[in-house]
């Protein structure tokens, strides 16, 4: 009677070994490089296929990561979940881009000139502007952390036939030092939650590039 207890118990064990643990969802934030939306497709594939652009910042629900794709629970109309590339989402909340608050287009008046309270609020708009690209600049930099060992990576744009921006602040609005071509090389000397801080082997110019835009192996 002992013996067929547990047997009967062994089997439940296996029995319940075999069945897969369900998925535990996690919160992530959209964070695009350019500060601007990422597409949600109904698919794992860029096809004819987009459900809606999703703002920078938003905060979603992650259901799990596959083959670079992150499966969203939407919710939202017909569509209980959607798929966005997971290079574009973040864990850590994102502040707001200096690439999203654009200042006001000023008016002019019919004589040609901008009036005074055009100015003005053209003046508002560039102190708020300036303000969100430095607070989102220091963020970065309070994340900053010397890496224990340099390593090498290559650039990565999105199109073969494009580039990506080297720039000497993290920050998607800093000054720019060059634009890169795919595969150009770069050592890793340091990082932040979003940037790499590189050297460039040719030039020996340290700046900062976009941790989303570089691979570890050559395309």
């Amino acid at each position: 009677m002992k013996k067929r207890i547990l047997s009967l118990a062994l089997i439940a064990v296996m029995t319940m070994a075999l069945i897969p643990a369900a998925r535990a969802s996690w919160i992530m934030y959209v964070s695009p490089a350019a500060g601007t939306t990422v597409n949600l497709r109904s698919t794992p594939q860029i096809a004819n296929n987009l459900i809606t652009k999703v703002p920078y910042g938003t905060e979603l629900t992650v259901k799990y990561i596959s083959d670079g794709w992150a499966c969203i629970d939407w919710g939202v109309g017909a569509y209980d979940e959607g798929f966005m590339m997971a290079k574009y989402l973040t864990y850590d909340y994102v502040a707001p881009s200096a690439a999203n608050m654009k200042p006001k287009t000023t008016n002019t008046d019919v004589t040609g000139g901008t009036s005074r309270s055009s100015q003005q609020s053209g003046q508002q708009s560039s102190s708020k502007d300036l303000t969100a690209h430095f607070q989102n600049m220091n963020k970065q930099f309070r994340t900053f952390r010397l890496v224990a060992r340099p390593f090498i990576v290559y650039c990565r744009p999105e199109r073969a036939t494009g580039w990506v921006n080297f720039r000497y602040a993290p920050d998607d609005q800093a000054e720019m030092i060059r634009r890169v071509r795919q595969n150009e090389q770069f050592t890793v000397i340091g990082e932040t939650d979003r940037w790499y801080q590189v050297e460039d082997p040719d030039t020996g110019i340290i700046g900062y590039i976009s941790r989303f835009y570089v691979s570890t192996n050559p395309n």
